[in-house]
């Protein structure tokens, strides 16, 4: 059975599980992510859930396959989303909250022309 990303423990023990095959300490992936060992640690023994952007960089540091939390992918072959995906997952916050307005700027300014979402 699929588990979702919403099943705390499942990604707490998926999150270890990965980081050992890694060959890496907690200390070692938190510096990768960008987040403290001590809050690496309370997200691979369930005590609090990853920010999605946490998620996404742990998760792309690992190599872990969104697919194994539930998501399903359309067009993984597609070269912008690989693109895109790649621009998010190398990102601060700050550059991930600019890209976020720019996008919602566009789609509000299409639904104001009444043109078609993208």
């Amino acid at each position: 059975m699929m588990k979702s990303f919403i099943d705390k423990d499942y990604i707490a023990k998926k999150i270890r599980l990965e980081r050992k095959k890694a060959n890496l300490t907690q200390l070692e992936l938190a510096e990768k992510v960008g987040i403290s060992a001590k809050q690496l640690s309370r997200i691979e023994i369930g005590e609090f859930m990853p920010s999605l952007i946490t998620f996404l960089k742990i998760i792309n540091v690992l190599k872990i396959d969104i697919e194994n939390f539930g998501v399903i992918v359309k067009n993984k072959e597609n070269i912008l989303l690989k693109n895109l995906l790649e621009i998010i997952y190398s990102s601060d916050d700050n550059q991930l909250q600019m890209y976020l307005d720019v996008i919602n700027a566009i789609i509000k300014n299409n639904k104001n022309k009444n043109l078609p979402r993208f």
